[in-house]
């Protein structure tokens, strides 16, 4: 993995990786049963070390690993 992912975040990054589709914090928080602030706080740093590239859709935010 990674060496700049917090050891509690690889859970977050390996369930990105794996979905071919782009998910949702949402879909990160019930698949993980993590806080919505964790998912997001996450996902929002995986994007922006470049790990992740992320998409809108209305107010919808999407993340998928690069």
């Amino acid at each position: 993995m990674n060496s700049q992912i917090d050891p509690k975040d690889e859970k977050i990054f390996t369930y990105v990786t794996n979905k071919n589709a782009p998910v949702t914090v949402k879909q990160v928080m019930k698949a993980l049963t993590i806080s919505e602030t964790h998912a997001k706080r996450a996902l929002d740093f995986f994007v922006s070390i470049g790990l992740a590239e992320l998409s809108k859709q209305g107010s919808t935010r999407f993340y998928k690993a690069k």
